[in-house]
């Protein structure tokens, strides 16, 4: 019988992804922590360090951004795993896991977590109209491609 993994917990994928990203770039710790500084949020090594040896328990939502912005990368690609089976458990909040799938499209704005409780009426009704035209017509010029190159009308 197979075993479910463990959840994956936010800072622990951020920690991850920080120190996979800052070694692609090439980067030291120190390196990372001056472009962290530059950006705006004062960083040193050692804050690298704890992060990405899971010492320091969390991440707030400034240096996440940051992060992001400095390494390149979509905030939701720092967030939620990019790598593994798409359905293993992500814990979106303390004991609420989601398939690493649903967290994502749940973090862009597409997809409630209706499993946890969120109604998509009120999801949705947060959009901004002029985002949800885009949307809508992003999904429509989709279709039509779609049934255009597989021959159906």
């Amino acid at each position: 019988m197979e075993q479910t993994p463990a959840p994956a917990r936010p800072t622990s994928v951020i920690a991850a992804r920080v120190r996979s990203l800052r070694q692609r770039h090439g980067w030291s710790a120190d390196q990372l922590a001056e472009r962290m500084t530059a950006a705006g949020v004062p960083w040193s090594r050692i804050i690298v360090t704890k992060l990405e040896t899971g010492r320091r328990p969390s991440v707030s939502v400034e240096e996440m951004l940051a992060l992001a912005l400095v390494l390149g990368v979509a905030p939701v690609h720092l967030v939620v795993p990019t790598t593994g089976d798409e359905a293993d458990p992500y814990e979106v909040a303390p004991g609420r896991p989601v398939a690493a799938w649903e967290a994502r499209e749940w973090i862009r704005g597409r997809m409630p977590l209706q499993q946890l409780g969120q109604d998509a009426r009120v999801y949705f009704s947060e959009v901004p109209a002029d985002e949800f035209r885009v949307d809508q017509a992003s999904a429509d010029n989709m279709t039509r491609e779609f049934r255009a190159s597989s021959g159906e009308r």
